[in-house]
């Protein structure tokens, strides 16, 4: 029969990162720059969008800024 207290326990995480190797990941990114933004909408909605800012000659991110700002403005 194995003896059983003389087996030893897996280690479980390892030691922890040092501060210099970690990732800056809750930096707050510099002021202009774009970050994504991530909504689950229907795919009709998607394309619709997506259309009227082509028909228009506008970029998506435009687009959605100036809705969003028009938004804010009248309904606060």
């Amino acid at each position: 029969m194995a003896n059983i207290s003389a087996l030893q326990k897996p280690a479980r995480k390892g030691e922890p990162p040092k501060p210099t190797e970690t990732v800056q990941n809750l930096a707050k990114p510099p002021t202009g720059n774009k970050v994504p933004l991530q909504l689950k909408i229907s795919p009709e909605m998607r394309r619709d969008f997506k259309t009227h800012a082509l028909a228009h000659d506008r970029d998506a991110n435009d687009l959605f800024e100036e809705v969003w700002n028009y938004y804010k403005e009248h309904h606060g």
